[in-house]
């Protein structure tokens, strides 16, 4: 396995899906998936309550869709009291205290269906092993979108840092405390 990819527990599982550990010989999309991934070629991914969408660009552009089973209300209740007092960046602690309840995050492959519009005849296609490998890298940065996946609330969103606004910010303490 690639250490750019699943450097979490929480992306392992991901990267566990489109690198099985029961494969018996060498999947030759699997360079490829995980070179889209890797150059970002993966792009409108969106991770809602038991579904992900995507975008990938390779021979054009193909819309990627994974759906997972969403928890039930004593599931999603029990994940939520775990993560409570935790912000997006969710402790492997809480990872394996979820797998020895008999309830880990990841869904297991045979409930996960993926489709894709592109005409290869081979499923998974490279298009979706690359969404997995970027699903993998989004949950290693933001492991709590693994609990969204499966039905508990985005309480936690991440604030937007792409602008802010220069009147916000005041000079005199910027750097620290003033008069330091």
């Amino acid at each position: 396995m690639n250490s750019e990819f699943g450097t979490t527990a929480w992306g392992r599982d991901w990267q566990r899906l489109a690198e099985p550990t029961s494969l018996t010989r060498p999947d030759p999309a699997l360079p490829k998936a995980r070179s889209l991934a890797r150059r970002d070629h993966v792009t409108d991914v969106e991770l809602h309550p038991g579904e992900i969408t995507a975008v990938v660009h390779h021979s054009g552009s193909h819309r990627v869709r994974v759906d997972v089973p969403v928890w039930d209300g004593e599931h999603v209740e029990r994940a939520r009291e775990l993560v409570t007092g935790h912000g997006d960046d969710l402790p492997d602690t809480v990872h394996s205290t979820l797998v020895r309840a008999g309830q880990p995050p990841a869904p297991q492959p045979d409930v996960v269906t993926a489709s894709c519009d592109c005409t290869g005849r081979k499923r998974p296609c490279v298009h979706i092993l690359a969404a997995f490998f970027e699903i993998a890298r989004q949950l290693d940065h933001r492991p709590r979108l693994a609990l969204v996946l499966r039905g508990v609330e985005d309480s936690h969103s991440p604030p937007s840092t792409a602008r802010v606004p220069i009147g916000l910010l005041d000079p005199t303490d910027f750097y620290g405390e003033p008069g330091r």
